[in-house]
């Protein structure tokens, strides 16, 4: 009787076999790979309406667009929107975290970002504390009241408006396009205001700290530098200057 055997695989083999599929399953493509922390989760503060000024404090973006109807709507971490907290006090819609006793509070952390998107008719003020950024499409009237304490940013896109204020303390940045009237443009720290593509019809500028501010106008500007910052107006401006520097003051077209 003719018998066959069957031989065992070599240790060596199933080695060599384990260490084929490891090296299969590390270079798989980023797309076939576990779904990434980010996002995941979205919640709705429908109910929220009659604001018009905006106050973020905490580690999270908020996106604003200017469109008819009120909208209020979080996406991201799951655990860091259920620690969002989100209300209307007086004109003022009011995002913040409820606190977790971490001394990091307000910090970015890239595996519980949040989004705060919001829709209003108009907006009059934004104050940004901490290390959000905040984003605002458009913007037109009488005034807007910008306010910064921290290292977010605030990126503002066309604005058409009597009446422009702005204050930085820290190291955040402004960045914003567009007209206004009249503005007020201040910076405590080393923050930026980058206005290239903004012009003022008069303005009144102060840095103290290491901060730099740019715009355009042709009107009367009164600058004020205490610290290294440096204050670029292009245009025709009729300048006048104070402080003690060393910092520049430049006017030119």
């Amino acid at each position: 009787m003719e018998m066959t055997m069957t031989r065992s695989p070599s240790l060596s083999a199933l080695l060599l076999a384990g260490l084929a599929l490891s090296t299969a399953a590390c270079s798989r493509p980023a797309d076939d790979a576990a779904p990434a922390a980010k996002g995941g989760a979205t919640q709705d503060w429908s109910t929220l309406k009659d604001f018009n000024a905006i106050e973020a404090t905490g580690p999270d973006d908020v996106a604003v667009t200017i469109g008819d109807a009120y909208s209020v709507r979080a996406e991201g971490d799951p655990k860091a929107i259920e620690r969002l907290t989100i209300a209307v006090k007086g004109d003022r819609l009011v995002i913040g975290r409820k606190s977790d006793g971490n001394w990091a509070f307000g910090r970015k952390n890239d595996d519980s970002d949040v989004t705060v998107h919001v829709t209003m008719p108009a907006i009059r003020a934004a104050a940004l504390t901490g290390a959000g950024d905040f984003t605002l499409d458009r913007a037109e009237g009488d005034m807007l009241d910008l306010s910064l304490t921290g290292a977010g940013d605030f990126a503002i896109g066309a604005v058409k408006l009597r009446s422009l204020k702005t204050d930085i303390t820290g190291a955040g940045s402004v960045k914003i396009a567009g007209t206004a009237d009249s503005g007020e443009l201040a910076i405590t720290g080393a923050g930026d205001i980058d206005a290239d593509d903004l012009k003022l019809g008069t303005a009144k500028v102060s840095i103290l700290g290491a901060g730099n501010i740019a715009f355009a106008s042709d009107g009367a500007v009164a600058i004020r530098i205490m610290g290294p910052g440096d204050v670029t107006v292009k245009g025709k401006a009729q300048c006048t200057t104070s402080g003690t520097g060393p910092g520049e003051a430049r006017c030119a077209p």
